[in-house]
């Protein structure tokens, strides 16, 4: 389904980064009866790590939720409040980095619904992240992370060649997943971006994401150390962005 049109007649060099955004991630909601359950459990405040365009925090504004959407692109975050506005639903937005969260108030539920944990930069990051949500939780309140669930085997190897399209005042985005490449040290997920021009050019490039890889274990320290305990898990539907992945629950330690 086409993005509303926005009143551009041509998108950056690159392609529009909301296209993008939505075609590479919006799609997914297998994961969406989760976040509403979750959300239904600790009422009273939800915010959403690396919000993005709201794939999760529309409709779980929509199920009557307050909602606080985080992200640090300021162009994704401006789509999500369209939206939301169109849809008549209140959805306040942040543009932080979750290393430093400042948002001036506690949560019941702070989740991450993509991988957020494996783009922090290593320990150091995921930690600092950590502690910034820790600080974020009401007495009780619930941290739930998306993260990859090892070991996973080393090696490259080529997903399922289904691309995600998007159009925008008639251009067209198009992400095929061409390579997962898995190493000692992270993994890196490579996608062909072809843009097509209302007049038919096609361009194209190759977009890269690179995350960290940790254990169930390391990441069970690190919580430790930024004052979480983690509390259960529980498995996502497989997906090429989900694959093998699970979501974390972790709470703020009794002091």
């Amino acid at each position: 389904m086409s993005a509303p049109a926005r009143n551009r007649t041509a998108p950056p060099a690159a392609g529009d980064p909301v296209a993008w955004h939505d075609a590479e991630n919006g799609a997914f909601a297998a994961d969406l009866e989760l976040w509403l359950r979750l959300a239904a459990e600790r009422p009273g405040g939800f915010a959403d790590l690396g919000a993005g365009t709201g794939r999760v925090a529309i409709p779980v504004a929509a199920a009557g939720h307050e909602v606080v959407a985080v992200d640090t692109d300021e162009i994704l975050l401006g789509a999500l409040a369209s939206r939301a506005a169109e849809r008549g639903l209140a959805i306040g937005t942040a543009c932080a980095d979750v290393r430093s969260l400042s948002l001036g108030r506690r949560f019941p539920l702070i989740v991450a619904p993509m991988q957020l944990l494996h783009i922090l930069g290593g320990p150091d990051g995921r930690i600092a992240a950590l502690r910034s949500i820790a600080a974020h939780l009401e007495p009780g309140g619930r941290f739930s992370a998306v993260v990859l669930e090892e070991p996973l085997p080393l090696g490259a190897g080529t997903p399922e060649p289904v691309p995600d399209v998007r159009e925008i005042d008639g251009w067209v985005h198009s992400s095929l997943p061409i390579e997962v490449r898995i190493a000692a040290d992270g993994i890196e997920m490579v996608r062909l971006r072809q843009l097509v021009a209302p007049d038919g050019t096609l361009t194209e490039h190759r977009h890269s994401i690179e995350l960290d890889r940790f254990t169930l274990a390391e990441l069970d320290a690190e919580a430790d150390a930024a004052g979480l305990w983690v509390v259960g898990a529980e498995r996502l539907p497989s997906t090429i962005e989900y694959e093998d992945s699970i979501v974390v629950h972790m709470e703020a330690r009794d002091v």
